[in-house]
């Protein structure tokens, strides 16, 4: 009798996030804190004038955001009908079906885990080298590095809100003077007036090698999806995940093309000389020439905190994946556990926390440089991974709504025509990475050439996993892609998951 009524009484484990906890506001700063604009700034646009797209690099940012707001529209229609943590993971497995979302959802999670230690390398280069030279400690990079993770994962183990409140401060200060310095630029007319020829689309037939160019472009994006995974802890998420995606691709976008064409202006037609031998100071000696000093200072605090704040958007975006697929019983259903209190998924957060401290050791083990080994060869493997299912999510998006139906011309263009547009677009930027690769990694190492294989074998695995548990473990298989959103669903929602499945 004790015993049943124990049974009775005792707590239930939660497995919901905090809904209704995100402000719209809160989701935009996550999303700008995955872009790290002070990172793209000092490191990836240089590198692009260097070796990438030359004088063509504004451009180049112009149509990767064209590129990224068709993705956009089709990616909107789906976030106003499924909200999930998964959110490219469920959207391919709504459109697409079952193994194919589960093989998407793996791919990007493992490309979201691995940013996190990429990133943090970064973030420990730059604090080690801030220590030694504003207080003379010598302190390894990794150090810094595992330091750094062990840091976001403390603080995710608390409600996300306190995530925004982290990340707010840090971000509106770097724009900001990464704003005024462009400006300054633009305005005092830079080494030799104002550069209209560099959004001459001729410029790319000049370019150094145009696939780094736009490897560049689209990596500096990774994580806008971050609008849609936190639909779940958002107040209406059916607004404010679509109006936030919007927001931060035109945003970004526009911020980006402009500091790079700044960038440009600077040092004029010297820009590709000087951006090879600054390459990382290129934009902070720009900042000495412009403006003021205490800029300089400023932001070479601020590229830290930039650093931070990128691996600990990306740390919560891989956590969520985690997550989500630990509550689809597709990973261990511990990681599908939030904190009684919190809501925040601590078991997941720890998890990745775990991940990325083992490949930051193996790295420091093996004596690789924490730029050039570590945040260079992972992010190749984030971005091909990434905007491989960013193509295979725009072909969802066309197949979610020939299944449901659409109506009017609007409808249409924004679930048929834009969709194809993107997944064209994101077909041609995949075939640009995959040529370019031996020119990323900057020597023809065969574990970095390999990435593409990475890719495909995450993904098929998925799949492969998914066609198992259809043969083996049939309710298993019926809940990957799930669905928790509580709300009632739009019509084109209102048919059932089994229908669906039955139809494909």
């Amino acid at each position: 009798m004790s015993t049943n009524a124990t049974k009775r009484t005792a707590p239930a484990e939660s497995t919901d996030l905090l809904k209704g906890s995100i402000r719209f506001i809160t989701i935009v700063l996550m999303v700008t804190a995955a872009a790290a604009p002070l990172v793209v700034v000092s490191t990836y646009i240089p590198i692009s004038y260097a070796y990438g797209s030359g004088f063509a690099t504004a451009l180049t940012y112009v149509a990767a955001t064209l590129i990224l707001l068709v993705f956009s529209v089709g990616f909107a229609q789906m976030a106003k009908r499924i909200t999930a943590a998964g959110a490219f993971y469920n959207f391919t497995a709504q459109g697409l079906g079952k193994p194919i979302g589960l093989g998407a959802g793996w791919t990007v999670m493992a490309a979201y885990s691995m940013i996190v230690p990429a990133i943090s390398g970064g973030f420990g280069f730059f604090t080690s080298l801030m220590l030694e030279n504003y207080l003379g400690w010598s302190v390894p990079w990794w150090i810094c590095s595992v330091a750094g993770v062990a840091l976001m994962w403390l603080i995710s183990y608390f409600k996300v809100t306190v995530a925004g409140r982290v990340l707010g401060i840090a971000l509106t200060l770097e724009i900001l003077i990464i704003f005024i310095v462009a400006t300054s630029i633009v305005v005092q007319g830079g080494a030799e007036g104002q550069q209209p020829e560099a959004f001459n689309p001729a410029g790319f037939l000049a370019a150094p090698a145009i696939g780094i160019g736009f490897f560049f472009a689209f990596w500096s994006w990774i994580g806008f999806e971050t609008t849609a995974i936190y639909g779940e802890e958002t107040s209406d998420p059916k607004r404010a995940v679509p109006r936030a995606t919007y927001i931060a691709v035109i945003t970004l976008g526009v911020f980006y093309s402009f500091v790079a064409y700044a960038g440009i202006v600077g040092f004029g037609s010297d820009t590709m000389p000087q951006a090879e031998t600054l390459l990382g100071d290129y934009f902070f000696v720009l900042t000495d020439m412009y403006s003021w000093h205490v800029m300089r200072v400023l932001l070479d605090f601020l590229v830290i905190t930039s650093f931070f704040a990128c691996a600990f958007a990306f740390h919560n975006n891989a956590s969520r994946y985690l997550f989500s697929m630990g509550r689809d019983r597709i990973l261990p259903a511990k990681l599908g556990r939030t904190h009684p209190t919190h809501k925040s998924p601590y078991v997941a957060n720890g998890v990745q926390a775990t991940v990325a401290i083992v490949v930051i050791l193996l790295f420091a083990v093996g004596g690789a440089d924490p730029l050039l080994q570590l945040g260079t060869w992972l992010p190749i493997f984030c971005t091909a991974g990434v905007v491989f299912v960013q193509f295979l999510v725009s072909l969802a998006v066309i197949a979610y709504f020939n299944r449901v139906g659409r109506s009017g011309a609007g409808d249409f263009w924004k679930t048929l025509v834009a969709p194809v547009v993107g997944a064209l677009a994101q077909a041609v930027v995949l075939i640009l990475l995959v040529v370019y690769i031996p020119f990323l990694a900057g020597a023809d190492v065969a574990v970095v050439n390999l990435i593409p294989a990475y890719v495909a074998a995450i993904a098929v695995a998925g799949v492969g996993y998914a066609i198992y548990l259809k043969k083996r473990r049939p309710a298993g298989y019926e809940r990957i892609g799930q669905i928790y959103d509580e709300e009632e669903q739009p019509d084109a929602m209102a048919v059932p998951l089994d229908r669906l499945d039955r139809s494909k």
